[in-house]
């Protein structure tokens, strides 16, 4: 297994269920993306206006299909396996 490309702390981690060897990270720079179990990572940061990344979530039948939150509560979705993210709203603050 290789090596996140960052020093950062890892906040969320997913694995898509169709395909294991597809893994997703996220922490403060972003979305990183690897499709070769960790081997080599890719920054999947496109749309992303807020790189605070606190949560992923894979959907349970689309593995394209993800879903992020963000420090400051911003959700985004991305249904083309985080190659491009799309704001849908921030979370209630109560």
């Amino acid at each position: 297994m290789g090596r996140l490309p960052t020093k950062k702390t890892i906040t969320a981690l997913v694995s898509d269920h169709t395909n294991p060897q597809i893994l997703y990270a996220g922490n403060a720079d972003g979305v990183l993306k690897s499709q070769n179990a960790g081997a080599n990572w890719q920054t999947m940061n496109t749309g992303l206006s807020d790189t605070q990344i606190v949560a992923l979530a894979l959907h349970p039948t689309r593995s394209a299909r993800l879903y992020t939150v963000t420090a400051h509560g911003t959700v985004f979705r991305s249904t083309d396996g985080a190659a491009t993210w799309q704001r849908q709203g921030q979370l209630p603050t109560e």
